[in-house]
């Protein structure tokens, strides 16, 4: 069923089972897997149906720390989420890939690192996410989707290097909406922006969901069970502002609310010479490819977890694409740097650097604009390295309050991102496994190495928010527990990439398809003690 928070009257209360926060791919896949169950569930949306500029004004924030895409650009109040932001002019398609084994893992020499439970646990709820994304088969082993002839992996001796694949879906979490206003159980509210949980009547729960409208008028949705899945930012947001009994905030206890957030690590590194013109020729696998019919995939380098583990590494894919040799100069890095740096705030450092640069380089970039307009792909002479990396967890960089409010007087969200030199180091560190793995190949290497550069290279977010809300088994250590549910709050979940403890390299979309695939069974199964032992929701 269909319905918008203007239609309700001026403090209703409403009373179901099951509210959730968020019609993002958490959210919606939550909702999706509740149809057909006896609980009546409502699915709060902010936005509308498609992207309206009064809701994504409640989108804006505040940035201190490393440069970060402007938080009302990274984010999108509508239904399907951020999931409306995959497609972009020359990019159709968005990236699935599962974390690997080493990413659950509690690993030396990275503080706070592992997982409550391992891969192989959230095995099956991938396999299910693969599908309800429609994504192809589940199936990440780069040799299944390699063309011997055409687009072979680049034959690289066993060990320390790899090629894995990512899979490119086509659809973002707006299709649906038909399913999910026809529910019969489920009733989709949009334009219901949520500014309070309140825990009056019992601080170990979540009696009532406050929603406030552009008039500044209220209503309530009384719930048995609440999720949040309202994106990496607004859920350490809107547990910090709930306040009016936790003083620090719901699942705040420990002050670990809006800690750990992370974004991915992404920026162009170097580029792969190659000792035969063909090596570029037949890197077809690293560039998005249709294997299959309906199916896309692109191939990537990364080091094994075995490596990893020796050489205590974050997680790290690199993708090589073939490019002009222009393409790899300073001069057109820092114009590309430049014109990163309008959405990005603070501002990047180096501005000055990057501008001299491109004095100095005006040689360059002419030729750069030349070979763009005239040479054809298949004539480009290197592999330009683009870098997918992890962050280490680091309570330092965090989601806090602003000084500024919204339009409903509410704090804005401030992000203060972290990222350490160690993590640039371990990149670094990664892209010297490839160089090596490349010569011992006799395949070429690598130049301009990561850190060689001046200024330094701006790694650029990719709207990865992640890790703010963490889950730990111990409450002194995490925001939720094994199951989702916040430390302290009985009845209040969580849903989404804010939960990671850890990050992986891979983007987060299929791993949170797949934790509310998860979550969504334990609520089933919370549901069902609650029809037998109705006190079980008090």
């Amino acid at each position: 069923m269909l319905s918008d928070v203007r239609e309700l009257d001026n403090d209703q209360q409403v009373d179901v089972d099951v509210c959730v926060v968020g019609a993002g791919p958490a959210g919606i896949t939550i909702a999706r897997e509740l149809i057909g169950n006896d609980a009546e569930v409502w699915l709060l949306e902010s936005g509308g149906r498609d992207a309206e500029r009064g809701a994504q004004r409640l989108n804006r924030g505040q940035s201190d720390g490393y440069p970060l895409h402007r938080l009302h650009q990274s984010r999108v109040r509508a239904f399907g989420g951020t999931s409306r932001h995959w497609f972009r002019p020359g990019d159709d398609s968005w990236a699935a890939r599962p974390l690997d084994p080493i990413d659950f893992e509690v690993r030396p020499g990275i503080r706070y690192s592992g997982w409550p439970f391992d891969r192989a646990h959230l095995e099956p709820y991938y396999v299910q996410a693969q599908e309800l994304c429609r994504l192809g088969p589940f199936d990440y082993d780069a040799r299944r989707w390699a063309d011997q002839d055409r687009t072979p992996p680049l034959p690289l001796l066993p060990g320390t290097v790899e090629s894995t694949v990512f899979h490119r879906g086509i659809d973002d979490f707006s299709g649906f909406y038909e399913e999910l206003v026809r529910a019969p159980n489920v009733t989709l509210v949009l334009h219901a922006s949520v500014v309070d949980l309140a825990t009056d009547g019992d601080p170990g729960r979540v009696n009532r969901v406050e929603l406030r409208r552009e008039d500044g008028s209220r209503c309530f949705v009384r719930a048995g069970l609440v999720v949040l899945a309202a994106g990496g930012i607004e859920n350490p947001r809107l547990l910090l502002q709930s306040r009016r009994v936790h003083r620090h905030g719901l699942g705040n206890d420990h002050d670990l609310v809006g800690r750990f957030f992370a974004e991915r690590m992404s920026a162009r590194t170097g580029y792969i010479l190659p000792a035969s013109p063909d090596l570029v020729r037949r890197a077809g696998l690293y560039d998005v490819n249709e294997p299959t019919p309906g199916v896309r995939v692109q191939g990537a380098l990364r080091v094994t977890d075995a490596a990893q583990r020796q050489r205590q590494l974050l997680n790290c894919a690199f993708f090589p694409l073939p490019r002009n040799l222009s393409m790899m100069s300073e001069a057109v890095r820092s114009l590309a740097t430049l014109a990163k740096a309008r959405s990005r705030r603070p501002l990047p450092a180096g501005i000055g650097g990057h501008l001299r640069n491109v004095v100095a380089g005006l040689g360059d970039l002419g030729t750069f604009a030349r070979e763009r307009l005239r040479m054809p792909d298949d004539a480009r002479g290197v592999l330009a390295l683009r870098a997918q990396g992890e962050q280490a967890p680091n309570p330092d960089s965090r989601v806090t309050l602003g000084t500024r409010r919204d339009r409903f007087g509410l704090p804005v969200a401030r992000v203060d991102w972290r990222p350490a030199d160690s993590d640039r180091a371990s990149i670094r560190a990664s892209q010297e496994a490839v160089d090596e793995a490349l010569r011992g190949a006799g395949l070429g290497q690598v130049e301009l190495m990561l850190g060689d550069e001046q200024p330094p290279t701006l790694f650029e977010g990719n709207f990865h928010h992640l890790g703010a809300t963490r889950m730990h088994t111990d409450a002194s250590q995490g925001v939720v527990d094994a199951d989702s549910r916040v430390h302290g709050i009985r009845n209040l979940y969580v849903a989404g990439s804010s939960v990671f403890p850890t990050y992986g390299c891979s983007n987060p979309t299929l791993t949170v398809v797949a934790l509310s695939l998860r979550l969504a069974d334990h609520l089933k199964k919370r549901l069902a003690e609650i029809r037998v032992h109705p006190d079980a929701s008090r």
